[in-house]
């Protein structure tokens, strides 16, 4: 886990952070994300997300009246969300921790989120750790959503740091759709996996080669507008394209194994 956490040290080192933007991003580039959480949550909720990065979706969350505890292994990052959120009077709390071994106590939290995280765990067991906290942590009738993208990304990103000799691109471990699901099933027997948002690995890597020519944000958030408006069509396209998403429901029946 050192690794994941000097990775993402990194990766947030050369990034250009501006939350006022993500947050306001969330409903135009990422309506499956936000549709879920709208759906899901309420302001008497507690939601924890696994792996917050920057606190984007806590904040969110915040600003629709539901109280979130922010989780992530990089100490840099937490201190600058906890900042945003002291100076704003949001209602959420982050702290320093790993989500294989969560701080807080069973059946604690309304609701459980990851997005993007658990892909960059060198070993299924490290995954699998993962989720079995979630399990723990997560009452009876919550809610989880955990994200990571289909096998393109991870196979494209083993290429760049191949080429590159570990000095482009992050590492991913690939998980199919299938694959992905019977993981989930650590957390609850009610869970399923589905493929959205088609495009938008192909739309990441024009990105990256139109701002290092020198386009500008407007024009590149622009294609980015028309790749998320793409019809999610052919399916076979979704064995490789998209993210995939993991819903996962904890029946008030569940039983503790």
């Amino acid at each position: 886990m050192e690794k994941v956490r000097s990775d993402w040290a990194s990766a947030y080192k050369r990034a250009k952070i501006d939350l006022e933007r993500e947050l306001y991003d969330i409903e135009i580039f990422e309506r499956n994300v936000a549709k879920f959480l709208s759906e899901s949550f309420k302001a008497d909720h507690l939601v924890l997300e696994a792996g917050c990065g920057t606190g984007r979706f806590c904040f969110w969350l915040n600003r629709k009246g539901v109280s979130c505890i922010g989780i992530d292994i990089v100490p840099e990052i937490v201190k600058k969300a906890a900042f945003y959120a002291k100076e704003r009077g949001l209602p959420t709390q982050f702290i320093v921790a790993d989500v294989c071994n969560l701080p807080l106590r069973d059946e604690s939290i309304d609701g459980y989120i990851s997005l993007g995280v658990v892909e960059h765990f060198r070993s299924t067991a490290e995954v699998i750790k993962a989720f079995k906290e979630c399990r723990r942590v997560l009452k009876r009738g919550g809610r989880a959503l955990i994200i990571i993208p289909n096998v393109l990304v991870p196979l494209r990103n083993r290429l760049l740091l191949y080429i590159s000799r570990g000095r482009i691109g992050m590492f991913h471990k690939a998980y199919t759709k299938t694959t992905f699901r019977q993981l989930g099933r650590i957390i609850t027997p009610d869970v399923k996996a589905e493929v959205f948002d088609l495009w938008l690995p192909i739309y990441n890597l024009f990105d990256g080669v139109l701002k290092r020519l020198g386009v500008g944000e407007k024009h590149r958030r622009r294609l980015r507008f028309a790749f998320t408006r793409l019809p999610e069509k052919p399916s076979f396209l979704k064995y490789f394209l998209g993210y995939i998403y993991l819903f996962a429901n904890k029946s008030p029946l569940h039983l503790k194994y």
